[in-house]
């Protein structure tokens, strides 16, 4: 594999917010350790750029709550916390996703249930349905790889029949669905400021709700089990006392998270414009199409999937683009954790202690699944024949016209193309 791409140039590695830190970042650190109060509630002096960042956010998203957490795995857990999910319950994930939302419904003492994508590769509202049974307490919209699901869709499902929506927005913060935020639309919202993600803090959370009660669980769950009032744990009522998990976020964290939020729609807009670029030289390709957007302008676009004709020429314009410099792509089938049927602990069911738990709890004895590859096989046949090209924040044109170069000629020098000789 080579690591020049054509025009001797390098192609950048992925993660959107790292292409944009400069001296903003540098400097809101250096205040937070000049100041030597590294812990949010209380320090040497009045700590404030978690706060400064939860109400960024609230003003960004245009929701009443905002609560900054560790990770977003963590924000997922106790999103669920907050909800009551629990033993008994059946959680909806799609076939396309993270392990960690897996992780955080296996943590809960829930049982996941796999949804399968359509060509959007998010959650199919049309094959949602069948994945519904009298134990599923919540569907988790995914919105995957920077595109938003088809959340009115999904909500015609999940609205009647009462399920409640949680929307994992870890891949897509700064999108919006029909001129709503992401995040915004479901009971709650949460997001991922990981390293790889459109604005990072190396490793944070975020969860977004409008509704009182399920912030003040949430709250309670990332403390200590309690509320704080002027930075102090007080007693909440009752609905809200819980066994606290410890996920909140350091001050270090906040100042660099809430630079980033300020940067957030203009890394988006970057990626978008290289996107939008790349797709339109790929115009009119024989055998090449792209995923299906719900929301063509809500996209925030820190990659391209492109669809071919089958799994040989997907794994061959995969080889190529390896080999000529463009380590990042991925054949979806093969993208790690991104895939139900990867996920090792998923398919062994390992539980979380020798008692077995949760595959064998009373509560979820009912629900018996397989997660096996073929236990989604819409997905599996979509996953087989496409290819997944990540699209740094940071592009230059020489940069877009190298890749649509190296696709086109893959593509004109395929096997799909070699038949037709």
């Amino acid at each position: 594999m080579k690591n020049q791409i054509p025009g001797g140039l390098t192609w950048p590695q992925e993660f959107p917010g790292v292409h944009w830190i400069d001296e903003q970042e540098a400097n809101a650190v250096l205040d937070v350790v000049k100041h030597g109060s590294l812990f949010r509630y209380y320090g040497i002096k009045p700590p404030h750029h978690v706060d400064d960042f939860e109400q960024a956010a609230r003003e960004f998203y245009g929701v009443k709550h905002a609560l900054a957490i560790n990770s977003g795995t963590g924000a997922l857990i106790c999103a669920m916390t907050a909800l009551g999910i629990g033993p008994g319950c059946e959680v909806i994930v799609p076939a396309f996703l993270w392990v960690a939302s897996i992780g955080a419904i296996v943590q809960v003492g829930a049982i996941p249930v796999l949804g399968e994508v359509d060509e959007s590769f998010n959650l199919s509202p049309e094959m949602l349905r069948r994945a519904i049974t009298p134990r599923t307490k919540l569907i988790v919209a995914i919105h995957m790889a920077g595109s938003p699901c088809d959340m009115d869709g999904l909500m015609a499902v999940a609205t009647p029949l009462g399920i409640p929506v949680l929307e994992d927005c870890a891949q897509c913060n700064g999108g919006t669905y029909r001129g709503r935020k992401v995040g915004t639309i479901g009971r709650m919202g949460i997001f991922s400021l990981q390293l790889n993600k459109n604005m990072t803090c190396g490793e944070g959370g975020l969860i977004i709700t409008n509704d009182d009660k399920l912030y003040e669980r949430a709250f309670s769950a990332h403390d200590m089990g309690m509320v704080r009032k002027n930075g102090r744990l007080a007693h909440p009522e009752d609905y809200a006392l819980s066994w606290g998990q410890g996920r909140r976020m350091t001050e270090l964290c906040g100042a660099v998270a809430g630079v980033q939020l300020k940067k957030l729609p203009a890394i988006v807009s970057r990626m978008r414009a290289s996107k939008k670029r790349i797709k339109a030289g790929l115009a009119g390709v024989e055998g090449l199409s792209f995923r299906k957007l719900a929301d063509a302008d809500g996209d925030t676009a820190p990659f391209i999937i492109m669809l071919l004709e089958n799994a040989g020429t997907a794994q061959h314009l995969l080889t190529q683009l390896r080999e000529n410099g463009f380590g990042s792509a991925f054949r979806i089938a093969d993208y790690g954790l991104h895939i139900y049927s990867n996920i090792v602990a998923l398919v062994n069911k390992t539980p979380l202690s020798a008692a077995g738990n949760p595959w064998s709890s009373m509560e979820n004895r009912q629900s018996a699944y397989d997660y096996r590859q073929g236990a989604c096989p819409y997905s599996d046949a979509l996953f087989a024949r496409s290819v997944l090209l990540p699209v740094p924040s940071c592009l230059t044109p020489a940069h877009e016209d190298a890749a649509i170069a190296t696709i086109k000629a893959a593509l004109h020098s395929g096997p799909a193309a070699a038949g037709k000789k």
